[in-house]
């Protein structure tokens, strides 16, 4: 019998075929990167889209557009109802609308102590539609705000959002203190009175106590921003260490949960020097942004957007914009 001699790799040939195995795995996984961003950035076009249909569902409820609430500091209050009754912010208002109502009437009907304990709870649920999956994830982050909230305990862990409500072209004003800390149920009228002036003056959707429904949106809804996402620092995504990131989704009027159209959207950075108080729209996601307009459609918005558009956009009442270039 004739042995047979088998042959086996030599170690240049073995090099070479990891090599090919190398260069194979290069050539595919920016394909695969990117078809996974693709499904990531589609999810967060769907998320803006759920959120302007439950704000439409807001305005055919109640009559307008969810406010603002009350300011930085004050969460959502389950006895208050909606517009300016309501010291909590427009993503608390919404939660009827997104199959949320268990979490938006917690405590409903209970003393104040257990409001604030409820509360405290409340304000670290994550909630899956108001993040961003190319971001990070929805999830439970340490509450390091130097101040505790005026209306409930202070919380250990908070919820975020990577999303914010279209506060107009003016900037940030920071007139939202509320009427005290154990206010009436209902606000007093000197305490409306005293943010008549800014409500007046804004000229976005969510602003505080704003009570603006589709009549007062002069310049056509389909022309106007509705929500849309924020910028954010990279390196503090899981921090929140700047001050527009360290609260979370139930609080009022803040730039945590309101942007406004003044100032330029940026693409989010990497950066040493961090700045808090940031008031832009933005986003992770490479070359536009989402915004939701008021007749719920999403739009793709280039971070190079002419300012004077996106200001305009950002502007319910100003008689523009004339084009809407940079926005698909």
């Amino acid at each position: 019998m004739i042995a047979v001699r088998q042959r086996a790799f030599t170690l240049v040939e073995l090099l070479v075929v990891i090599a090919i195995i190398g260069i194979l795995m290069a050539l595919t996984l920016p394909a695969i990167q990117s078809a996974r961003e693709a499904g990531r950035k589609t999810q967060c076009r769907n998320n803006l889209r759920n959120i302007a249909q439950a704000c439409d569902n807001h305005l055919e409820s109640q009559k307008c557009y969810p406010s603002g609430g009350w300011g930085w500091g004050w969460a959502g209050d389950p006895d208050r109802g909606f517009g300016m009754k309501q010291c909590g912010g427009w993503m608390y208002s919404i939660l009827p609308y997104i199959e949320e109502t268990t979490l938006h009437t917690k405590g409903k009907g209970e003393s104040d102590t257990v409001k604030r304990q409820v509360g405290a709870k409340r304000v670290g649920t994550p909630i899956p539609l108001f993040s961003c999956p190319t971001r990070r994830r929805p999830d439970q982050l340490p509450y390091i705000h130097g101040s505790p909230y005026f209306n409930i305990d202070r919380p250990s862990v908070i919820a975020r959002s990577d999303y914010a409500g279209n506060g107009g072209d003016t900037g940030f004003a920071d007139t939202t203190k509320g009427p005290g800390t154990a206010p009436n149920p209902i606000p007093s009228s000197s305490f409306v009175n005293a943010f008549s002036a800014a409500n007046r003056n804004s000229t976005g959707i969510i602003s505080t106590i704003g009570q603006w429904n589709a009549a007062h949106i002069k310049d056509g809804l389909s022309k106007t921003y509705l929500v849309g996402e924020r910028y954010l620092h990279v390196s503090t995504y899981e921090t929140g260490s700047p001050s527009d990131d360290d609260q979370g989704w139930d609080v009022g009027y803040d730039w945590d949960t309101v942007r406004w159209t003044n100032r330029e959207p940026k693409f989010d950075e990497q950066v040493d020097n961090i700045n808090g108080g940031n008031e832009n729209f933005g986003s992770i996601h490479l070359g536009s942004f989402h915004m939701a307009m008021c007749d719920g459609s999403v739009k793709s918005v280039s971070y190079e957007i002419d300012l004077t558009v996106h200001r305009q956009c950002g502007n319910r009442k100003d008689g523009g914009p004339d084009n809407l270039t940079g926005i698909e």
